[in-house]
C-alpha cells in the first residue's frame, strides 16, 4: 500500500513540475506518423494546435504546450508526404526556452542509435548534428542556454 501511495505521489509531482513533454524518440517517431496520428499524438502530449507556419516553402502545423509561459515548448510538425514505398515522411522541429529540456534531449540523442557527426558553433549557438541510415537530427543550444531547437527529419532514401 505504501508503494502504491509513493508511486501516485511521484507521478503527481512530475505532472506538477511540468516535466519535458516529448522525448528524442518521440520526435523521431513523429517523422513517420500519418497526419492524424501525429495530430493525436501531439494532443495526447498536452500540446494545442496553434495554426500553421511556412518555412522554406514547407507548411508546418504549429503546436504550443500547455505549460506556463516561462516553460513554453513549440512543436512544428511538417505536412506528411508519401515515399515511393508508401510510408509517410515529415520534418519535425521542437523549440523550448528550458535549459533542462535541451540538456535532456541532447543526452537522449547521444544515447540513441544516431551518431554524433558534428559538434560546433556559430555566432549564437552550439550545434550538434546526429545521423544514421534513417534519420538526421540537429540540436541547437543558444550560448546563454535560454533557448534552443531540435530539428529531425527522415532521409530521402529511408526505408527503401
Amino acid at each position: 500500500m505504501k508503494k502504491l501511495l509513493l508511486v501516485a505521489i511521484t507521478c503527481f509531482a512530475v505532472k506538477i513540475a511540468n516535466a519535458q513533454s516529448v522525448s528524442f524518440t518521440d520526435l523521431l517517431n513523429l517523422t513517420s506518423m500519418s497526419n492524424t496520428q501525429a495530430h493525436d499524438f501531439m494532443i495526447s502530449k498536452g500540446f494545442k494546435q496553434d495554426g500553421t507556419q511556412s518555412f522554406g516553402g514547407k507548411v508546418f502545423d504549429q503546436y504550443k504546450s500547455g505549460r506556463t509561459p516561462d516553460k513554453t515548448e513549440m512543436m512544428y510538425v511538417g505536412q506528411g508526404s508519401k515515399t515511393p514505398n508508401g510510408n509517410t515522411k515529415r520534418d519535425v522541429s521542437y523549440t523550448t526556452i528550458q535549459n533542462a529540456d535541451l540538456d535532456n534531449l541532447l543526452a537522449q540523442a547521444k544515447k540513441s542509435t544516431l551518431t554524433l557527426i558534428f559538434q560546433g558553433a556559430d555566432v549564437n549557438k552550439n550545434i550538434f548534428r546526429f545521423d544514421n541510415s534513417l534519420f538526421r537530427a540537429t540540436i541547437s543550444v543558444a550560448f546563454d542556454k535560454k533557448s534552443g531547437a531540435v530539428d529531425v527529419s527522415q532521409k530521402e532514401n529511408a526505408g527503401n
